[in-house]
């Protein structure tokens, strides 16, 4: 069989169509844009002032002073320098995956309305809900939503009292003496003296009691609840204000709530309970329990 012009052309063109379509078929697809490298352009280490609001609760506004950070609404108090990180810190991480905000409603994602606001700087995060299958959230940044590692950014973790510090006595605070129920360490040209001195207690003891109130932190801190005292503490103390600022001395109050089953603490100038386990309530209250004595 002999082909004509016509046949042979067309021949032709079926084949460069067989060969294009054989191409386009086997041509790899196109990956998905990547997820951006870090959730926003915002440095954690800029952040000086945080504001989270949630549904039916009081806006929180913190502020840093330097490398302390503090709650200024809805109560003034020290905060949690590593908790507030712990917050600052997503805006570096990766997102799992992103994509354009959609025409229709937000609420699909728990962002209409959101589960929480936070604004980090001028950067505003709306927070939404958990994705149904995997350890993700929701959360809307810019034009885009982005999808988060859950525990990352914790609606129910967004509260005053989790921020709050649990460190009993500021780090500008230097106590020179205390006075407990049955109790009196004082600092005498240097050296701290306890009245009355348990027997086997050494100087080591009493500075190792100190200690505990030096660098004493709750497990947990919230607002007083109105519990009566049972006790109270006296602490006299130096405050050493910033660049060498000349001491002054002051007198602080803290009075005693509950001994067990854990010890409760509450400063009233702050209005704030730190709960200890009793253990720990021990080593604060007492000489013996340091000393180890039988």
């Amino acid at each position: 069989m002999i082909l004509t012009r016509r046949g042979l052309i067309n021949a032709a063109l079926l084949l460069m169509a067989a060969i294009l379509a054989w191409v386009l078929w086997h041509k790899p697809a196109s990956p998905p844009p990547a997820p951006p490298a870090r959730l926003a352009p915002v440095k954690g280490a800029t952040i000086t002032n945080i504001t989270i609001a949630r549904p039916g609760r009081p806006v929180i506004r913190l502020q840093r002073d330097g490398a302390r950070w503090r709650l200024l609404h809805p109560l003034k108090a020290r905060a949690d320098r590593f908790r507030v990180e712990a917050l600052t810190d997503i805006v570096a991480a990766k997102p799992h995956d992103h994509f354009a905000i959609p025409k229709g409603s937000l609420a699909a994602f728990g962002l209409a309305p959101p589960r929480a606001v936070v604004s980090l700087n001028h950067e505003r995060i709306l927070v939404g809900r958990r994705r149904p299958f995997g350890d993700l959230r929701y959360v809307l940044i810019g034009h885009s939503i982005a999808l988060v590692s859950a525990e990352s950014i914790h609606p129910r973790r967004l509260t005053t009292d989790s921020f709050l510090s649990t460190k009993l006595l500021g780090g500008r605070i230097h106590p020179v003496a205390f006075a407990l129920p049955r109790l009196a360490v004082v600092r005498h040209r240097g050296i701290w003296r306890a009245t009355p001195t348990p027997a086997h207690v050494s100087n080591d003891h009493i500075n190792a009691f100190v200690d505990a109130w030096r660098y004493a932190r709750a497990l947990s801190v919230t607002r007083y609840h109105g519990t009566p005292p049972i006790g109270r503490i006296v602490i006299r103390y130096n405050e050493r204000g910033p660049k060498k600022a000349a001491s002054r001395r002051h007198t602080l109050a803290i009075d005693i709530l509950a001994t067990h089953p854990e010890l409760v603490l509450l400063r009233p100038d702050q209005g704030l309970e730190y709960h200890f386990p009793q253990q720990v309530g021990q080593h604060l209250l007492t000489l013996a329990t340091h000393a180890g004595t039988p």
